[in-house]
């Protein structure tokens, strides 16, 4: 009896916490119970839905509104410090996170499933606020991947302080990714950013905004369009550095003469019946 009673039982017995309770019994609660899930963000107590795994059918279509969501989260996702600064304070107003409240916003701008549109770039809104903004000049790729911009006051606005911070939120989408620039004062008038290495002859899209002394931000602006270590002149990017080999021309059926043609081609004296000489000024 005694050698049984000191054997290990057959089976243990184990416990799984599915929520954990934050106050009283009926108070904010974290995990999962039932058919909900507690959670907390930016301290308050929220609840939401238990998703359950499906498993729906991979058709056409619904690879298409995947592609269009994932698009946007994408997007929402590489651009959250700039989202952090430019619709903080409209998010906290509709309670909901940044990225929710971009897709929400822009959500009409993304190529939608079933449509040849493409991403309107031009009319995403980064950021939305009443600070005063700056009015952006053209953008400058210069060599060793960097884009800057020159800005001016805005005439609209008449207390703008020298001392709001100017942002430029870079974007490439061949990349899926963007680039947040360290701020620059007003007073300054000029801003610039390094980008990556692997952005070199892609195109990005460039955008701007202002966050006054006191947080609040301004609307945001599309800048402009352009590709790293290149400048535009005559409807085709030109490599800055030499980095970028190929010449990506925007000019359908343009070709380029050869080398070995141009140095061909010399140029030859022609020898003329008279003598030209230098006139005399009149007394």
């Amino acid at each position: 009896m005694d050698n049984i009673i000191s054997q290990p039982p057959l089976y243990r017995k184990t416990t799984k916490t599915m929520a954990k309770i934050y106050q009283d019994l009926g108070g904010a609660f974290g995990g999962h119970v039932g058919p909900v899930v507690g959670y907390m963000w930016k301290q308050r107590a929220c609840l939401r839905a238990y998703r359950q795994h499906i498993n729906y059918p991979n058709t056409e279509s619904q690879q298409q509104q995947r592609s269009w969501f994932v698009g946007m989260v994408r997007f929402a996702s590489q651009a959250k410090e700039a989202l952090r600064l430019g619709l903080r304070q409209k998010a906290d107003q509709a309670s909901m996170t940044e990225g929710n409240y971009f897709i929400m916003r822009n959500k009409q701008h993304f190529g939608k499933p079933g449509s040849k549109g493409e991403t309107v770039y031009s009319r995403l809104q980064i950021a939305e606020g009443a600070a005063a903004n700056v009015v952006f000049g053209n953008l400058q790729f210069e060599s060793g991947e960097v884009v800057s911009v020159d800005f001016e006051k805005n005439t609209m606005f008449s207390r703008a302080s020298n001392d709001d911070s100017v942002y430029l939120y870079a974007y490439c989408p061949a990349q899926s990714e963007g680039m947040l620039s360290a701020p620059t004062e007003r007073r300054n008038k000029h801003l610039s950013v390094k980008l990556p290495e692997t952005w070199i002859g892609l195109e990005i899209h460039v955008y701007g905004f202002v966050v006054d002394r006191n947080g609040r931000p301004s609307d945001s602006t599309y800048i402009g369009i352009g590709r790293v270590n290149c400048y535009e002149e005559r409807g085709r990017y030109i490599p800055i550095d030499g980095k970028w080999n190929d010449f990506v021309t925007l000019v359908n059926d343009e070709q380029t003469m050869p080398q070995h043609e141009e140095s061909s081609q010399k140029a030859t004296a022609v020898e003329l019946p008279f003598t030209i000489s230098k006139a005399s000024p009149p007394e």
